[in-house]
């Protein structure tokens, strides 16, 4: 990178003797490396250790840490929901990396901002699932903002930073397995390949990828002990934000929950203090094309309430650069993805869920989904709670907001979420 990977930041807190300690600053100027991620993580870790923890879960198949990071605000409450986050299946989508650090940025660095969001939730994001496929992506000559278009790579150099798969060898000399037609739903359905030569390759079985399999873990960790709500894996490019199924064409069963969720981030970048806002689409992972064994489809399976796919843009105004963004745009790119609590009409991901309280509906409504009753939960709209019936079940005291838009005077989505999808 051009600037070096840590600034130096001299914290000087004489009335607590709390030490002079150097902490790293996210860059927006250029693509990390595996090993920056990596060092971008320790030093996280190191700086802010009663908020962060590091855990490798996994190796890939040339031996390459696979880590996530656990942030939550350090009140040390072991039972708190989880959003999970990854990104970097695919070796070529550069963007997703960074998108992903700069979530981390936000909620770490940046915490006295956004610790709203950490307060009843712990986030755990996996920045690089493919470690191996996106160190070859970037072991050709040095990106110099060129247009790239992998469909049509004419050059050997092209071709290495279009890679897709993984790095493990498989029969006839080829090499890689797409990671993401790897998963259990719907594997080897519509665009998931038998033939170990082509880059949507799903593998010799399910779960045949030591990545697959360790993502896998964390998804079932998440959703057995019931803490998981959210899961969102961050590609490109190709400007949509997806809900499951991608292996069937049919629609998630609380399809109307995931596409409340969408449309409001999509408005709010849409209203973003940009020149160019990106123009994002939405709908069924099926609309983009049918194909099986996607992680997100997985994580629904087994228990994601809400689970989505989202495909960052391959455009800027006219310039269309589809998997490498010039450098350039990096940071306008991913802060289109967040908005703390400036008023500037971004997102924050803001997924809340359900806790039961003691009381116990005598209702027989039998109207479909959720609906409003009175009077509210303790609180009121303001603090995001709102009562709520589940048609045959006890009564929810339920907070709302799956996605909140500070600053949008508001504005914001006030939607309650089941509690499970069936």
């Amino acid at each position: 990178m051009f600037l070096p990977l840590f600034l130096v930041t001299i914290l000087i807190s004489g009335g607590l003797g709390t030490p002079v300690r150097s902490r790293p600053e996210y860059q927006k100027d250029d693509y990390y490396t595996y090993e920056e991620i990596q060092d971008y993580l320790k030093g996280l870790a190191e700086s802010y250790a009663n908020r962060v923890k590091l855990t490798n879960v996994g190796k890939s198949y040339e031996n390459r840490n696979l880590t996530t990071i656990t942030i939550s605000n350090g009140d040390g409450r072991k039972d708190k929901n989880v959003i999970f986050i990854d990104a970097g299946f695919h070796a070529r989508e550069w963007l997703t990396h960074t998108t992903a650090l700069n979530v981390i940025d936000n909620l770490v660095v940046n915490f006295e901002e956004n610790k709203r969001f950490l307060q009843d939730y712990d986030w755990i994001i996996l920045p690089l699932v493919n470690p191996d496929g996106y160190t070859y992506s970037r072991s050709g000559k040095k990106f110099t903002n060129e247009t790239i278009y992998c469909p049509l790579a004419y050059t050997e150099d092209h071709e290495i930073k279009c890679w897709r798969k993984n790095r493990e060898p498989n029969k006839y000399r080829c090499i890689g397995t797409d990671l993401n037609r790897n998963f259990g739903h719907g594997w080897g359905k519509g665009d998931a390949s038998s033939d170990p030569c082509d880059s949507t390759f799903k593998g010799l079985s399910k779960f045949s990828a030591s990545e697959s399999q360790a993502v896998r873990r964390v998804i079932l960790d998440l959703a057995n002990s019931g803490r998981g709500v959210l899961y969102l894996s961050l590609h490109s490019a190709v400007g949509k934000i997806l809900y499951p199924w991608g292996s069937e064409e049919i629609k998630a069963k609380n399809y109307k929950e995931h596409e409340e969720v969408v449309q409001a981030g999509i408005d709010a970048m849409a209203n973003g203090n940009f020149q160019f806002p990106s123009t994002y689409k939405q709908g069924p992972s099926y609309s983009l094309y049918l194909a099986g064994g996607d992680s997100s489809d997985y994580a629904y399976e087994v228990g994601f309430p809400l689970s989505l796919t989202w495909e960052l843009p391959e455009l800027r105004g006219n310039l269309n650069f589809r998997f490498h963004p010039p450098t350039y745009l990096i940071g306008e790119l991913v802060d289109e993805t967040w908005i703390d609590n400036v008023p500037l009409g971004q997102p924050t991901w803001h997924h809340i869920t359900t806790s039961t309280s003691t009381s116990t509906s005598t209702s027989s409504e039998e109207s479909k989904g959720l609906r409003e009753v009175s009077p509210p939960c303790p609180g009121n709209l303001a603090t995001g709670k709102l009562g709520a019936w589940l048609p045959g079940t006890t009564f929810h005291c339920t907070e709302v907001a799956l996605m909140q838009f500070p600053g949008q005077r508001g504005d914001g989505i006030m939607k309650v979420l089941r509690h499970g999808h069936g």
